[in-house]
């Protein structure tokens, strides 16, 4: 499907650009601001930015993104080509300078709806249009005329690296045209460093769903070549500082409202439930120990988050042996005692199964959004492991100002945007008490949010929102979700339930080629803000003097109030819809020059700490 090209109507030109060069140009533009195909003389009219000034910590990376232009003629093998960034005494070596084109998907354009008032998951009828989504990769590609294409650059700082200002040039040219164009940009390396990821103080959280990943690339579950695929696709996850890993417990912990590509399960439980001839239960492990065992390799997974002793539909599905054939039952904590004698024999197995794997203490049952949660928490804390030890507790949970007798339980519990907004001043007081008793408290947004990180999203939204959790203090940020792809992400990100590009920050590479994740640019913004907010968290340790001066960006950060940045409400097109939200022209400009001034900011917060330090 072709890109519709605005100065068409029929076939017939409505306007003729004036280009002020030949063939084709290369600008740089905003890594914050989103450009689709009818932005392209926004761009041409916008200031010819051929040179950028960039700044790092050591042991990080910083991103930039630019455009070519294409005039009249369709480019043919466009290439693109970076030098090595060069200093006085030390170098960044070209091999540390990725860059890559962004690729376009299609999206719906409103909110797709709520998957429990559309059983039959109809796609949405209503407007769609391309967006740039995927930093896909650096192989040389064709540029149609009168198009614009993004191309994304990340420049990663070594550990040792001295601290200067070092300049390079990425020059792009094509096959079919003489013309080459050079862009000069360069990185100040400050002398700091990032920790590790690992030792990040502010983390995410983002949900896996490693079964459709299976399903995308036609692979058997947790098979050799699944988990080879798995390798890379959680290093990156790794990447981002997230640890914390998804583990499902039951068959449709969510109600069925993932995609499952065309399966009657579409998130099936990594542990089997069996009841035998003799009416015992036992549960097979294979599938968790295996994902498990490949996120401990990697390095991940001390936090193993299992869901959910309290599935959204309230249930369990499992095998009967004597009847051969699946079968399933209804369990809700409102009937305690049948609700015990269900989940009492899998919790003794789990528990003996996670110390005997030595995985106890990275363990913690999973809540999501689930009210009467007081049987569950009483029956986890009834069965101890061998070292007298119960299992910990995590939970997505809004009631926290009403409901605090289960929200001091949980040891980890994450509160979404807008119930943070009705209840600031709690939430900050949650925060700071929880922290003292060493229990962590993130955010996260969903689907009713704004500003969010859907496809149609700008990605500076992505950027406040790890800014603004910062804000609160919190220990970091949860998404649903990670990877749970819909049949063809790379075609189109519209899902039935959900707004376009809710349910996954990656994406899968083509299924002719070698399977690699990818991010999206949303991702790659919440990253940066990740990154961001653990400098800021970081400096404000190094001495009193910079922890006022950290304390007073955060509390700049605007975001208590839904209306923070001015937003309109798009009325739902399908009677199974909900309405959407999306940032106006004015409240996506006020984010962005809100968002520079925030970045420009940790810089000399970043420079005053290295000019005393010398």
């Amino acid at each position: 499907m072709k890109i519709k090209d605005s100065r068409y109507d029929n076939g017939v030109l409505l306007n003729k650009r004036n280009y002020n060069f030949e063939d084709f140009d290369a600008l740089f533009v905003s890594n914050s601001d989103r450009y689709i195909q009818d932005d392209y003389d926004r761009i041409l009219k916008s200031p010819q930015k051929k040179s950028l000034d960039l700044w790092a910590w050591k042991n990080d990376k910083t991103c930039a993104q630019f455009a070519i232009l294409c005039a009249e003629l369709d480019l043919d093998n466009v290439r693109i080509s970076v030098t090595d960034l060069t200093g006085e005494q030390d170098t960044i070596p070209s091999s540390n300078v990725k860059v890559s084109y962004v690729k376009e998907v299609l999206a719906y354009t409103g909110h797709a709806g709520w998957y429990a008032n559309n059983p039959n998951n109809k796609m949405p009828k209503g407007e769609r249009k391309y967006y740039p989504e995927v930093i896909y990769s650096d192989k040389p590609i064709s540029i149609e005329s009168g198009k614009l294409q993004l191309v994304w650059t990340e420049i990663n700082t070594p550990k040792d690296i001295l601290p200067d200002i070092y300049s390079g040039k990425i020059t792009v040219c094509a096959d079919n045209t003489d013309r080459t164009v050079t862009l000069d940009i360069s990185v100040e390396v400050l002398d700091i460093s990032m920790p590790d990821q690992e030792n990040y103080k502010f983390d995410v959280e983002y949900w896996h769903h490693p079964y459709n990943v299976a399903y995308y690339y036609g692979v058997e579950p947790f098979s050799e070549k699944h988990l080879d695929i798995l390798r890379q696709h959680m290093l990156l996850y790794k990447s981002l500082g997230g640890h914390a890993v998804t583990a499902s417990i039951v068959e449709e912990v969510w109600g069925g409202q993932t995609y499952g590509f065309d399966r009657d399960i579409h998130y099936p439980s990594m542990i089997k439930w069996i009841k035998t001839t003799d009416g015992k239960w036992k549960f097979d492990y294979t599938h968790f120990d295996k994902w498990i065992a490949l996120n401990k390799e990697i390095g991940i997974a001390d936090k193993i988050i299992c869901y959910s002793m309290m599935p959204w539909k309230n249930v369990v599905r499992y095998f009967d042996e004597s009847k051969k054939k699946y079968k399933k039952i209804r369990v809700n904590t409102a009937n305690k005692i049948k609700y015990n004698e269900v989940w009492r024999p899998f919790l003794q197995s789990f528990v003996n199964h996670l110390d005997g794997m030595d995985l106890f203490d990275s363990a913690y049952i999973g809540f999501d959004e689930r009210r009467n949660m007081e049987t569950a928490l009483d029956l986890i804390a009834s069965i101890k492991n061998k070292n007298g030890r119960t299992l910990k507790t995590s939970a997505a949970f809004n009631d926290f100002k009403h409901n605090a007798a289960v929200f001091d339980r949980l040891d980890y519990a994450s509160v979404g945007l807008q119930q943070i907004r009705d209840n600031m001043q709690d939430f900050k007081e949650q925060v700071k008490s929880r922290r003292v008793n060493k229990q962590e408290t993130t955010m996260y947004t969903a689907t009713e949010h704004v500003p969010n990180s859907f496809t149609k999203s700008i990605p500076a939204e992505s950027y406040w929102t790890a800014m603004f959790a910062g804000s609160l203090n919190a220990t970091g940020f949860l998404r649903w979700a990670f990877d749970a792809w819909v049949k063809d992400p790379l075609t189109e990100s519209t899902h039935w339930s959900f707004p376009a590009g809710d349910c996954f920050l990656v994406y899968p590479s083509y299924k002719d080629e070698k399977p690699e994740s990818k991010f999206s640019l949303r991702l790659a913004k919440l990253d940066e803000g990740v990154r961001d907010v653990n400098k800021l968290y970081l400096l404000r340790e190094k001495s009193p003097q910079f922890a006022i001066e950290v304390e007073k960006l955060l509390s700049s950060i605007k975001g208590g109030e839904e209306n923070c940045y001015e937003f309109y409400t798009m009325a739902k097109t399908n009677f199974w819809g909900r309405k959407a939200k999306w940032l106006t022209e004015n409240g996506k400009n006020e984010m962005l020059s809100d968002m520079e001034k925030v970045k420009k900011e940790i810089y000399n917060i970043s420079k005053s700490y290295c000019d005393k330090k010398m």
